[in-house]
Order: structure tokens, then sequence, then C-alpha cells
């Protein structure tokens, strides 16, 4: 029963159609087991076991291939529209049990049927149940006919077996809506946490970041102004963590987190992550280990971001919940290996608080940490290991932890990627440093001025010459007057009067002198794949997303105007 009715596995409506085909099969064998009693004519017989296996046999191949919808309309027509004039006709046309039989093939079809299919079955089915009642009218000799007895003992069946099939159908839809109900309920109270707690979480570096403005505002001192500026910087990437998290949580609800595939060195972008780690390692005096076996290919082919992510939510979770000078390692192995592919082993394991076994079935749920408490003492939004197991599995490998309460954690993760050569960009950004372009001119389209600052700030270095526009429209009409002078446009995506997308497009269909060649990249917050996509699509030759990263910005300069 639970297999095919309260499953989790399958839909509100699969779990529907499997109340009726398996309430249906006990009440046609109930009603088989009475025709017997009454001695019925044999092709009554033959006609109900023909029902309890093709009802049998439509539960089996509709969960083992997932076709409920067709299973939906073999019933309906099958049941309701075939076996009804073979019944009807096999045993006793109005004088049997027709009655009882009719409110049945009713419901069937209320149940299984939504919208417009519901009225064209409905039509069908009435259209034969007053043939076959004109039939019996007027053609009576097509009829078997029931004696006195079988005549009171098939009503006396009808009325019981359709009472058991109506009563146990109203009662396994009540328990499936009653299911549905606390699962709403308590889905809802968990999102209504977890947004209390996204509340807390942003709120929190939200109040430093502009705690800590004020007081620079209201200060000479450049001790303390270094010193605000520093935490400034740490709340606002604390800050931009929880919005990746909750931006990341919407991408897997809506089924579009997705992956890239790109070479990258693998033991430098764990000594990037450690980079990052180190701060708070040193801070709770914790002794680290770190082994990476020599085997493992120097660069691979997978997304670098996601998995250095699901590295980085390990590390971190093992970090916030062990005490101080506790112990943290992290070892990474190959576990085999071909011509094209390799497999690779990382685990994380820490000396921490450890999670209990009743804890561990809720660990990777959404919106839920091991403990509601956690949050509270510890921080952070219960979303790491959720984005964790779906960018793993993702990747066609798994996550699994082991642990022990008061004595620690160990984290797996298996993952198998393609092995990969040294990327042409991370060339280029080894032997960057700071280009020089003083005979360059970029036209920047972007309509937040302290954003306008801040690439200004960055490419100080670089001597670039940049001039602004502030919307798309703008930008249109600053291309068609330079005559051809600009080398590049970045160029935002959400602008008043004309957005990215449109600007580009005008510029492309321009007239004016290198309108189809000049590089055109979108520096926008708009960072989803289909985002991307579209920004190419619209005529744009690359992307850079917000928070803008200065080696990524270098690198495009270098490509483009290199």
């Amino acid at each position: 029963m639970n297999k095919y009715i309260f499953t989790d596995e399958l839909t509100f409506d699969a779990r529907v159609f499997n109340l009726v085909c398996v309430v249906g099969i006990f009440a046609l064998l109930t009603s088989a087991i009475g025709h017997i009693i009454e001695h019925s004519h044999l092709l009554m017989m033959i006609v109900k076991f023909i029902m309890i296996l093709s009802a049998a046999l439509l539960l089996y191949l509709c969960n083992k291939y997932n076709i409920h919808k067709y299973g939906r309309i073999a019933v309906i027509l099958g049941f309701c529209d075939v076996l009804f004039p073979l019944v009807f006709l096999a045993n006793g046309g109005s004088n049997g049990g027709m009655a009882a039989y009719y409110v049945l093939t009713m419901i069937l079809i209320f149940l299984l049927s939504e919208g417009s299919a519901f009225f064209i079955f409905m039509g069908i089915h009435l259209i034969i149940i007053v043939s076959c009642y004109l039939l019996d009218r007027y053609h009576n000799s097509f009829i078997i006919p029931l004696d006195v007895f079988q005549h009171y003992a098939d009503n006396i069946i009808s009325i019981v077996v359709s009472g058991l099939f109506i009563g146990l159908i109203t009662k396994g839809v009540y328990a499936l809506f009653r299911r549905e109900q606390i699962k709403s309920e308590a889905a809802s109270k968990a999102k209504g946490d977890f947004l209390a707690q996204m509340s807390h979480e942003m709120r929190t570096p939200m109040n430093a970041i502009l705690g800590m403005t004020t007081i620079l505002e209201n200060s000479d001192d450049l001790e303390l102004h270094k010193t605000n500026v520093q935490k400034i910087q740490m709340a606002s990437t604390q800050l931009l963590g929880v919005i990746n998290d909750i931006l990341d949580m919407s991408k897997i609800e809506a089924n579009k987190l997705e992956l890239s595939q790109e070479s990258f060195d693998f033991t430098k972008m764990i000594d990037n992550i450690m980079t990052v780690m180190n701060y708070d390692i040193n801070a709770k005096q914790q002794h680290f280990t770190l082994d990476i076996d020599s085997a493992i290919p120097q660069y691979l082919i997978g997304d670098k971001q996601r998995l250095a992510q699901v590295i980085t939510n390990l590390l971190s979770n093992a970090i916030k919940f062990t005490p101080q000078e506790g112990s943290i390692s992290l070892n990474a192995h190959l576990t085999g290996q071909n011509d094209e592919f390799c497999a690779i082993r990382i685990s994380i394991a820490d000396t921490g608080i450890g999670i209990t076994e009743e804890q561990m079935p809720r660990l990777f749920h959404t919106f839920e940490q091991a403990d509601n408490s956690t949050s509270r003492r510890f921080g952070g939004t219960g979303l790491g290991l959720t984005i964790s197991k779906q960018i793993v599995e993702l990747m066609g490998g798994s996550i699994w932890a082991i642990s022990t309460p008061n004595e620690g954690s160990t984290f797996t993760v298996d993952i198998h990627l393609q092995v990969g050569e040294c990327p042409l960009e991370e060339i280029l950004i080894e032997d960057m440093d700071i280009h020089d372009f003083t005979n360059k001119k970029i036209l920047l389209a972007e309509d937040v001025e302290i954003n306008r600052e801040i690439v200004a700030a960055l490419l100080e270095p670089t001597h670039v010459t940049i001039e602004y526009a502030e919307n798309g429209k703008e930008a249109v009409e600053m291309f068609e007057a330079s005559n051809g002078t600009y080398d590049l446009i970045f160029m935002d995506i959400r602008m008043p009067e004309m957005d990215g997308y449109e600007a580009t497009k005008e510029i492309r269909a321009s007239q004016s002198k290198d309108a189809k060649q000049i590089p055109i990249i979108a520096m926008t917050a708009n960072v989803f794949k289909d985002d991307i996509a579209q920004a190419i699509l619209s005529g744009m030759n690359d992307h850079l997303g917000k928070p803008i990263d200065i080696h990524e910005v270098m690198s495009k300069l270098e490509i483009y105007l290199g």
C-alpha cells in the first residue's frame, strides 16, 4: 500500500490512480465471489476476471513505466465504455445491479479526469449508458436474463460492492489529502522559519556594513579606517554568501541549476580555497592538515566554481562546528582512472560536535539543519549541504556523512571528472600582471554611479580611457557618434530607457563603423546560464558577473584588447 499510494515519490494524481486500481481490484474480487455464489452466467464470470486482471496489469505497468496519465485513460475507456455494455448484456440488463455500476463508473470519471477531458469522457459514457438502456427496452433478446434469486442477489452484491468501493475511495482520498495538507503545513512552517532566518542572516552583516560606514564618516583615525574597511569587506562577503545560497536554492527548486565545463588546475583550486579559509582556521587556533594525492591529474574538466563551492561549504561547516584548537583535515585521493576520466574521493573530517543518528536523515534536506538550534548557536543559512548534494549529484557523484556525537564528523564526496589541459585563460592571467592599455578606449554602459566608480578604480592602473553612458539609449547614441573610436563596450543589462540586450541589438544593426566587430561584454548581476545565453543571443561576445572579479576583467581585456 505504501509503495503505490502513500509514497512521496509519486505525484498526487498518480497515487489517486493507484488507489482506484487497488480498491477496484478488491471490490471486483468481492463482486466475483458473490457472482460465484449466485451461479451467474459464464460470460459474466469471464468479464469479471478480465476486469480484475486488467486492473492488476494496469497498476503494475503504470508504476513500472510511470505512465499513469495513459492508465487513467485506459481505466475510463476500458471499464466505463467497453466493459459497461458487456456487464449490462451478461447480467440481466436493467434488471441487474447496473444502477450501482453506473454510479461507480461516474465516480471513476470524476476521479481520473479533469478539465475538457472530463466533459468528453462523461459525454461518451452517457451516450453508452443511454444506448444500453434503449437496447434493453427495444431489443432485449441480446440481454442474458436473470432469475428471481439472481436478480435480488445481484442487486445486494452491487450495493455492497459499490458501498465498499465508494467508502474506501473516499477514505483513501481523504487520507491522501490529509497527508498533503500536513506536508504543506510542515513545508510552509519550514519556509517561514527559513525566511526569518534569512532575514537575520542578511540583516546581521548589513547592520555591520552600515554601522562601520557611519563610524568611518565620523572618524579621521587612519588605523580605525583600515580596521573598519576590513570588517566591511568581511561583512560584505558574508552577505554575498547568503544571497548566493538563496539564488542557488531558487535555481534548484526551478530545476535550473546547471554546470559549466572548463579545464582547471585541481591543486590550485584547493589552494585558493585554503587562502580564504585559513583566516577562520587560525582565528580558532584549529589544527589543519591537507593531503592531496599526487596521482590526481593537474588539470581536470568540470565546473571549478561549483566544486569549490562544495568543498568550501563542507570546510566552513567543519570550522564552524569544531571547537577552539580542534582538528580538521582535507584529503583528496585518486580512486580510479582511465585515458579520459578519473575518479576522486574528497574527505573532510573534523573533531566537532558531531551529528546524532536521529539528525542524520535531515542533514541534506532543504530549509533544514540537523538541529533547529544550530542556526541560533552557529549561524548560517542551513542551505550549504542541500546545495552541495545537488551539485555533486549533477556531477554524477555522491556525498555522504558519518558522524559520532561529540567526537566529530567526516563528509565524503565521490566525483568523476574528465582529464584536461592547461586552459588558455589561466595562462593569460598568470602572465598578465597589469597590462598597459593607454591607447585603448572603452565605453561603459552602467546606470549606477557607484558601479561606474568601481570599474574606473579597478581599471585605473591599466591607463585605459573610459567613457560612460547611463542607460542603453545613451550608449547607442554615443557609439554611433564615436566614428569607430571605441575598442570595447562593457554593457550592463538592467538599465532605464533601454536595457543592455536591446542596446546591443541596436548597435549591431547600426550602420556605424565596426558595429558588427566591436567586442561587447555584458557586465551584470544577471548571472544565470539563461542570462548568459540571452546576452550572447542579443549579439554580445562575452559575459562578466557582478560582483566584479578583477582577474576576470583583466583576462577579458587581454583577450579582446591585447
